[in-house]
């Protein structure tokens, strides 16, 4: 398993309850169980930090770095677990982006979408192999890790009231 990267400012939440009353440790929490999932579900194309598919390729044997070969476009765009694979042709995995910050000079969702608007978009399109395969408390706790991925550890309150 690869391990998903936790901000220092989430190192550091200490202390009574912020203003909307959660309890820093409960944030903490959250954001950790989200780092996990991460690291099982959302790293191999994402990669370990989040800087998108050239990233997560590193993982890999040189010689497995052409995702194409079993990857193709072509080739579905959903392939739940509880389904056959057939040979190489596994789910199109499209170009994963990178989740933090800037990407390539694009801000990314992550960085500026609204909190429950990125909750759903998650819930809804990811694993690309598989949405919607994880519990809601999953998907809160992945959209907590990529808010406080990209320094939003103050938005991450407003993830647990969904």
């Amino acid at each position: 398993m690869v391990a998903a990267v936790v901000s220092p400012a989430l190192l550091a939440v200490a202390g009574p309850p912020d203003a909307t009353g959660t309890e820093p440790a409960a944030v903490a929490s959250l954001v950790a169980a989200g780092a996990e999932l991460y690291a099982w579900n959302c790293s191999v194309c994402h990669g370990p930090t989040g800087g998108g598919l050239a990233e997560a390729k590193l993982a890999f044997p040189e010689e497995e770095r052409r995702c194409t070969r079993c990857h193709r476009p072509s080739n579905r765009i959903v392939q739940p677990l509880d389904q056959p694979f057939i040979d190489n042709d596994m789910f199109s995995i499209g170009e994963p982006p990178a989740l933090h910050g800037i990407a390539g000079g694009r801000v990314t969702l992550a960085a500026t979408a609204d909190p429950a608007a990125l909750f759903h978009y998650v819930r809804a399109t990811m694993p690309r192999y598989d949405p919607g395969r994880l519990t809601d408390a999953e998907y809160r706790a992945l959209t907590a890790f990529l808010l406080d991925m990209n320094g939003r550890i103050g938005d991450v309150p407003a993830v647990e009231g969904l």
